[in-house]
């Protein structure tokens, strides 16, 4: 829980409406899938896209040693944003997943520890490749 706000039977969790006011009450606007918001100024950062109700990107390192050290330099602005990554490791491959889980899709959480990322990652990620047809 991001808030620790209870709305009627809701304990624990903020239900839909409360959310719309609280995003009201951040200054977001728009609404993107799964009923997130997201700021008017906010575009992806490079080297991320949006793949369904996910900020995603990959990145692609010597080997896995580099791949956990690269994980390693991730924990600081997670914790200090408190927002932490959903990460998937194949050895030299990292692929990092930002949502807002309580809002249901990507908010400026999101977009502001993709710009930290970002600043750490060295043109070593770069958007998912779309799946290929079969």
């Amino acid at each position: 829980m991001v808030f620790g706000v209870a709305h009627n039977s809701w304990i624990g969790r903020i239900c839909k409406p409360c959310r719309l006011c609280l995003a009201g009450a951040l200054g977001l606007g728009a609404t993107l899938s799964g009923g997130a918001t997201l700021a008017a100024s906010e575009a992806v950062p490079p080297g991320w896209s949006i793949v369904g109700d996910s900020l995603v990107t990959e990145c692609h390192f010597a080997d896995f040693a580099a791949t956990i050290a690269f994980v390693d330099r991730l924990v600081e602005p997670a914790d200090r944003l408190g927002h932490h990554p959903d990460l998937g490791i194949a050895y030299n491959r990292l692929v990092i997943s930002l949502t807002t889980h309580d809002a249901g899709g990507v908010t400026s959480l999101d977009f502001a520890l993709a710009q930290e990322i970002t600043a750490l990652q060295s043109g070593q990620c770069e958007p998912p490749s779309p799946p290929s047809s079969p």
